[in-house]
């Protein structure tokens, strides 16, 4: 399923709650995934799709990537200009990872053409991103490079990449911040570290967890305790999480998720952190268990 339908619909679904602390957003987040299973996203056939977006469901959804491609060229002959579908051409025909790379630098660069003659990297709109529907998908091809970068190991060019996705849109509705905040720990900036916790404000494990790791292979045990602790409370799951972790025992947990998304404050937050940013855990294998033993102390 594309992020679009996800995304949207789940904004659509929010729209009029009061949510105004994590415990509000997880209550939201759990009965809109409840619903979910009960009314699927992706319930469109060929013969019902209409535009390039039911196309590009279809295209999520194919059995192969033969079936896959036809659907997204689809949507791409219905909207010539779509993002989405161009971004899905790309993931389908690339041959390595360093082909893709190229192919989403090459749509950034049509992007921004357009972009900037339809007047949307205007002052006005600068760090206002994502709050116009016309402005999510150039933010997704975006956040798609940064994937890319991340997946080719050019985490300068990343930070960079994070650093101007955060410039373009200040309220981050693509957790750009949680990317860059990983990618931080592991060239041990503290003082950026800092900075991006300090700018918004939050105690959430994605943030947590890297601080901790971060302070860990700065050597003071102290403080990525401290941030250690605060993970403990904010996530019921730490614990469980580090020691699936020590046991290999992890993958009974990824084949439990729902194929749609994640419940936040749960041991899948730790399971998504995995996937992204693998990377900075790959690159201290040992801070695992020392704070499982931190843990159970």
């Amino acid at each position: 399923m594309n992020n679009k339908s996800i995304t949207d619909k789940f904004e659509k679904f929010a729209e009029g709650k009061e949510i105004e602390s994590q415990e509000d957003f997880r209550r939201a987040f759990d009965e809109f995934m409840k619903i979910q299973k009960i009314v699927p996203f992706n319930n469109a056939s060929e013969q019902e799709a209409e535009d390039a977006y039911d196309y590009l469901e279809l295209s999520d959804a194919a059995p192969n990537k033969k079936q896959a491609l036809k659907y997204a060229k689809k949507a791409l002959e219905l909207e010539p200009d779509n993002i989405d579908a161009q971004i899905a051409i790309a993931d389908l025909t690339a041959n390595t990872a360093e082909s893709l790379l190229e192919k989403y630098k090459a749509l950034i660069e049509k992007a921004d053409i357009k972009m900037k003659a339809d007047g949307w990297f205007s002052e006005e709109y600068i760090g206002e991103f994502w709050g116009y529907h016309e402005t999510r998908p150039y933010m997704r091809l975006r956040a798609e490079y940064l994937d890319s970068l991340i997946n080719c190991s050019m985490f300068g060019l990343a930070i960079k990449e994070c650093n101007d996705l955060l410039r373009l849109c200040e309220n981050d509705n693509l957790g750009i911040r949680y990317r860059l905040m990983h990618l931080l720990a592991f060239f041990e900036d503290e003082k950026s570290a800092l900075e991006l916790l300090d700018k918004y404000d939050e105690k959430s494990t994605m943030f947590l967890l890297p601080m901790s790791v971060l302070y860990y292979k700065l050597g003071n045990l102290t403080k990525a305790t401290k941030y250690l602790r605060e993970l403990q409370k904010v996530n019921k799951d730490t614990e469980k999480f580090f020691n699936a972790f020590i046991e290999q025992d992890l993958e009974e947990y990824y084949d439990e998720m729902n194929g749609i998304g994640y419940r936040p404050f749960t041991i899948e937050e730790f399971l998504i952190e995995m996937q992204e940013n693998g990377y900075l855990f790959a690159s201290t294998p040992q801070y695992v268990l020392w704070a499982s033993r931190k843990l159970k102390l």
